[in-house]
């Protein structure tokens, strides 16, 4: 049971070089600035979003801060409204993607100080979908591969390919996958990435070992 002498609140506190170029970036994150403060040697803003408070201070002269790998992570309802404020605010981010823990989408950029800043959505939505990054895109054309072999006839066999220390996948096999000396193996999805990525010239193949003339011939008939 919690204990009611724990924290009612917390503040997440950073401090930065620029706390105007600062309080605009967060602004665009959608956080308002609800107190602010100076003295001669520091000065502060409290910035309130969602029910939620950044605090930015500033100090004279500046503190000598090493930049962190992550410093905050925000989560929207609708990270697709987001990106687009961050597309109008002119702030370079990087789709990441979409993770296990924000199914509707991750984008990662940085603040005016070069702090990572990740950006992400909790729940998958189709509306406003963001666009695959990389990964995604290359395995959406593994699963329409599969689809592909499903239609002609799956083998009903697992995964060819051990897992670590040699135990069994496990998985069902969906791919076909051949290089250019003429081997082949029944894969998994993750397996088949894994070998279009690391073994030169593999490529997927047909389940039937049907080549390039079948299929012009049969382009001819």
């Amino acid at each position: 049971m919690p204990s009611s002498s724990g924290p009612q609140t917390a503040i997440a506190a950073t401090y930065v070089q620029d706390l105007d170029a600062s309080r605009r970036f967060y602004e665009v994150l959608g956080f308002t600035e609800a107190r602010s403060g100076a003295s001669p040697e520091a000065a502060w803003s409290e910035l309130i979003g969602g029910g939620h408070e950044v605090l930015l201070v500033s100090t004279s002269p500046p503190l000598a801060i090493p930049r962190l790998p992550l410093l905050f992570y925000f989560f929207y309802a609708d990270l697709a409204a987001q990106v687009a404020a961050l597309k109008a605010a002119g702030l370079q981010f990087e789709h990441l993607g979409h993770p296990e823990h924000a199914p509707g989408g991750e984008v990662k950029l940085a603040d005016p100080d070069g702090n990572t800043v990740l950006v992400g959505q909790r729940r998958h939505s189709l509306a406003g979908q963001l666009p695959p990054g990389p990964m995604e895109a290359r395995f959406s054309l593994l699963k329409e591969a599969a689809a592909a072999v499903a239609q002609r006839g799956a083998p009903g066999i697992h995964c060819q390919v051990s897992g670590e220390h040699w135990a069994p996948c496990g998985s069902v096999a969906e791919l076909r996958i051949a290089d250019s000396a003429g081997d082949t193996v029944w894969v998994c999805l993750h397996h088949a990435d894994d070998i279009l990525i690391g073994v030169p010239g593999a490529f997927i193949t047909t389940p039937d070992e049907r080549g390039i003339a079948a299929f012009l011939a049969n382009r001819q008939r």
